[in-house]
């Protein structure tokens, strides 16, 4: 399924994987759980508990995966960004 949106909500059971397309800029929010954000030329990946935020800062894909329980999430664009064209961003 592919999914265009400024905005996205999810709840990722254990191991659940989203990827994301071009989500440069994206800033993703994990309400609880905690979330391994690996992005295409990024040699460090992330670890994202909850309270915690990154703002997707490489283009191309970046890959959201739930460890341990639960984890649920937002993102969003900055402003800026939500005023131009959409593009295709999320997958499952």
């Amino acid at each position: 399924m592919n999914l265009v949106t400024d905005v996205l909500k999810a709840a990722l059971r254990k191991w659940q994987t989203v990827r994301l397309h071009d989500a440069l800029g994206m800033e993703i929010q994990v309400n609880e759980g905690c979330l391994w954000l690996t992005q295409e030329r990024d040699a460090q990946d992330h670890v994202i508990g909850a309270g915690g935020s990154f703002r997707i800062d490489h283009p191309g894909v970046a890959l959201l995966t739930a460890l341990g329980g639960e984890a649920c999430a937002w993102s969003s664009y900055p402003a800026a960004r939500r005023l131009a064209p959409l593009q295709p961003a999320v997958s499952f």
